[in-house]
């Protein structure tokens, strides 16, 4: 699928379509300007024109998709389908989901992608191809640079759903009609699920199997669990 590709509107979004499609079908290692160029409807003099080489237009097309994201997240205050890059018609008759349920779907898509389906479903060959594309990082600064400002953008997005999930969940039995139990900073937990979703990638795409699976969730559900009801719902000034 060509993602937020389909309908490219200038010469940048055609470019950036091809790498992405040679990319998941590719992966990192094995992707060249060459095979991007393969997948460009136009002449692929144009692809060396634009960039300098491989990882300059990789960069690129990151920034670019994450900027799609932040603008879906900005523009409609709704945090957008989890799809692994590919956009799909949202159902209007479907029942509007939880922060709770949105963080229950970005934490499965990290650690067992291929799990879900359905109109929210990640893509896992996506989920791969970031996941390479990030361990470049510990080593080239353009990367690091890009997962930098993805994290941070990430990071706000789940602390939004956070602070939700925590203003849905009930106060823990125990703790008298008006008491204050004790706080935990929003920022703990967006952390924790952030370094979470990151290590369960790189577990999930580098090993075979998945017996770890039902245990980590396991042990993240129960964290949220005793820890929603404990976060501060009221934004700092």
């Amino acid at each position: 699928m060509d993602g937020p590709f389909a309908e490219p509107t200038n010469t940048r979004e055609a470019i950036l379509g091809a790498a992405f499609r040679a990319l998941r079908k590719h992966g990192y290692a094995s992707v060249t300007i060459q095979r991007i160029g393969d997948e460009f409807d136009k002449s692929p003099s144009l692809v060396y024109h634009h960039y300098d080489g491989k990882d300059d237009l990789l960069v690129d097309l990151m920034g670019f998709l994450l900027d799609e994201f932040e603008a879906s997240i900005s523009d409609s205050g709704d945090p957008p389908p989890v799809s692994g890059g590919d956009s799909q018609p949202v159902d209007e008759s479907a029942p509007e989901r939880s922060a709770r349920d949105e963080l229950n779907i970005y934490l499965t898509a990290a650690v067992d992608p291929a799990s879900l389906d359905g109109a929210y479903a990640p893509d896992a060959q996506f989920v791969t191809v970031m996941t390479e594309l990030r361990a470049q990082a510990a080593n080239d600064e353009a990367y690091r640079e890009h997962f930098d400002r993805s994290d941070r953008v990430f990071g706000e997005y789940l602390e939004r759903l956070v602070r939700e999930a925590a203003a849905e969940t009930e106060a823990p039995d125990g703790h008298a009609a008006g008491a204050s139990p004790p706080s935990v900073p929003v920022e703990e937990v967006v952390a924790t699920l952030q370094t979470f979703a990151t290590g369960g990638m790189f577990r999930w795409t580098t090993t075979n199997g998945g017996a770890w699976v039902d245990d980590s969730r396991a042990g993240i559900d129960g964290y949220l669990e005793r820890v929603l009801p404990l976060v501060e719902t009221d934004e700092a000034d």
